[in-house]
């Protein structure tokens, strides 16, 4: 599969798929036509990853990462996605965000001890440097975001 990042348009929703090599274009939403906004470094929108793409996504990325481990069947989850999608048009251009569906990559899981979600690991230049736990406030992760930056 190409390497590419997920966009979600700002109209109607619907998550694109773009190419990275196609990062510097124009692009518009694939069902409503919209143009579609975002840096490619830093996505305006969190990018879903898991086993295959979270190296490139995540450890060789130059910049700091804020990773989501969740889960569909996580209550806590879906109270902090809508944040975490906030969070990251909030920082674009500044953190990139990225979401792991814990039952879909469970590998990563194990790798870095994910032992219950919602969990938060923070990355700076592919070195994980916080582990934030559980469905926190806005307040406090944007406490943790600043140290970053």
């Amino acid at each position: 599969m190409q390497d590419s990042f997920i966009i979600q348009c700002s109209q109607c929703g619907v998550k694109n798929r773009i190419p990275r090599s196609r990062a510097g274009e124009k692009a518009v939403c694939g069902k409503c036509r919209a143009p579609l906004h975002f840096t490619a470094a830093y996505p305006q929108h969190p990018v879903d990853a898991d086993d295959r793409t979270f190296e490139a996504e995540v450890i060789r990325f130059a910049g700091p990462v804020l990773v989501l481990f969740w889960a569909r069947w996580c209550g806590h989850c879906r109270v902090l996605l809508p944040l975490v999608d906030e969070l990251s048009s909030e920082y674009s251009g500044r953190i990139k965000f990225i979401k792991v569906d814990l039952d879909k990559s469970p590998a990563l899981a194990s790798q870095y001890q994910v032992q219950s979600v919602p969990t938060m690991l923070v990355f700076k230049n592919g070195r994980l440097v916080n582990r934030l736990l559980g469905a926190l406030p806005k307040d406090q992760i944007v406490q943790h975001l600043r140290a970053l930056l």
